[in-house]
């Protein structure tokens, strides 16, 4: 079933991204500011004709040493073609913020007393999902778009960036994997049921666990995947799996899943059956005792990449281990800039609390109710305040939905 929207009225619409414009100012250099205190990209965007949709994400860091109060970011298409095309798109379900707004631009936003638990803790990086709706099923197409990103730290003032990105539709059948790791902040250990059980924040001397999502957004099925891991100075690898060859050095793994085969998305139709289009990967990891905390150890990284099969016989995604005539190869991938992620290691302090953040008390933490929407943007003047004025009311009244482009149905996700 559709899930429609209410969209903004068009001249509220331009007087909100005026507005955005007023209060948080965009340009090219302030995404290469020396002093900038976060940065963000955005990776994946390209996509394989015949995929109706995939999802990338806006990897957000946060450089300083508090945690921001506010998070901003504003996605605004410029080419007039794009609505035949395809849209950019905001999740249900509250994963990239409180969002409003129109095809012709939208904006999410993430405060302290609005899913705290979005916001990026001192040197780490959250992964805000968005959305790639495909309307063009046959010719390849290339068009722009602005994203601008903004962060806030209480009194002080807040900072903005804004960078173009590229959206493709290439004419290539192939796979397409993507990976998100988040940051370990948690303790953790494996139940009886073979699943990851936390148990509180990670300290020095404790285990915690790297997990990385794989997903195959492209057309074609791959027959194996191939992950290297690289952790932070300070952290080694616990116990791997049998599939991982660890480094001597304890901080690198090279991981074969012969047998784990992933389907494209649109063949991942029956959540019962034993074929994936995406799967959740884990591998235990122990800080060093000998950690001053808190501290965020960064430097972690994660690389997929899919395997193929060389061989006489045809095997289908539902095979569960090669035959004895095939050799995994590495298959090939429509966008390999979406195959890597980074992840930070965060070791709370040994005397702090089961759920804080480690960084003073200057950020959200958990267990905090959702409040609803505050009334309004931060206007760097007193004009754009009362420009303003008027689009606030209508912002109390957010909705968190996904756009619908006029002429267009966009399925439930």
């Amino acid at each position: 079933m559709a899930v429609g929207h209410r969209w903004l009225p068009r001249t509220a619409a331009a007087a909100l991204l005026l507005l955005a414009g007023m209060a948080t100012p965009a340009s090219p250099a302030s995404a290469a500011d020396p002093d900038a205190k976060f940065t963000f990209d955005l990776t994946g965007t390209t996509i394989p004709l015949g995929v109706d949709r995939k999802r990338v994400h806006l990897r957000l860091t946060n450089l300083t040493d508090k945690t921001p109060t506010e998070v901003t970011f504003y996605v605004r298409p410029v080419e007039l073609d794009w609505s035949s095309k395809a849209a950019l798109i905001w999740p249900e379900g509250g994963g990239s913020g409180e969002c409003d707004g129109d095809h012709a631009g939208w904006y999410c936003r993430i405060e302290s007393s609005l899913l705290p638990e979005l916001l990026p803790a001192p040197g780490a990086t959250v992964d805000l999902p968005i959305d790639i709706q495909v309307y063009e099923k046959k010719e390849p197409y290339e068009g722009r778009f602005l994203v601008e990103a903004g962060m806030a730290w209480g009194e002080d003032r807040a900072r903005s960036a804004s960078k173009w990105f590229t959206l493709k539709l290439v004419d290539d059948p192939e796979a397409d994997l993507s990976v998100v790791a988040p940051d370990v902040k948690q303790s953790a250990r494996v139940g009886t049921d073979g699943r990851l059980e936390p148990i509180g924040t990670l300290k020095p001397g404790e285990t915690g666990a790297v997990r990385y999502r794989v997903a195959n957004q492209g057309r074609k099925a791959v027959s194996g995947v191939k992950a290297t891991l690289h952790l932070p100075k300070g952290v080694t690898f616990t116990q791997p799996p049998k599939e991982c060859a660890v480094g001597n050095d304890g901080r690198s793994a090279v991981c074969t899943y012969d047998t784990l085969a992933l389907v494209p998305a649109g063949q991942d139709t029956d959540p019962n059956d034993s074929i994936y289009s995406a799967v959740e990967l884990h591998s235990l990891v122990t800080v060093s005792a000998s950690t001053k905390a808190p501290a965020t150890l960064k430097g972690g990284t994660v690389q997929v990449e899919g395997l193929t099969e060389q061989t006489d016989v045809r095997s289908g995604p539902e095979r569960t281990e090669l035959p004895a005539n095939a050799v995994a190869i590495r298959a090939a991938d429509v966008d390999d800039s979406d195959n890597q992620d980074g992840f930070a290691v965060m070791v709370a302090a040994s005397g702090g609390g089961g759920d804080g953040d480690g960084d003073g008390g200057s950020g959200g933490g958990g267990g905090l109710p959702i409040t609803g929407p505050q009334a309004g943007l931060i206007a760097a003047t007193g004009l754009a305040m009362m420009a303003g004025g008027g689009i606030m009311l209508l912002l109390a009244r957010r909705r968190r939905t996904v756009p619908v482009t006029p002429g267009h149905e966009t399925p439930a996700i």
